[in-house]
């Protein structure tokens, strides 16, 4: 199984609070998905 299709139902919370399924994102295109670690 190809990660894209393993990670695509994963749900996370958006800037506002809601939640985004991820593979909403590359549904229509090719994108760059990264994780930023946030410390303090």
């Amino acid at each position: 199984m190809r990660l894209a299709t393993r990670l695509a139902g994963i749900e996370l919370s958006d800037w506002r609070g809601q939640r985004v399924r991820l593979g909403s994102f590359w549904e229509d295109r090719p994108i760059v998905l990264v994780f930023i670690r946030h410390f303090g």
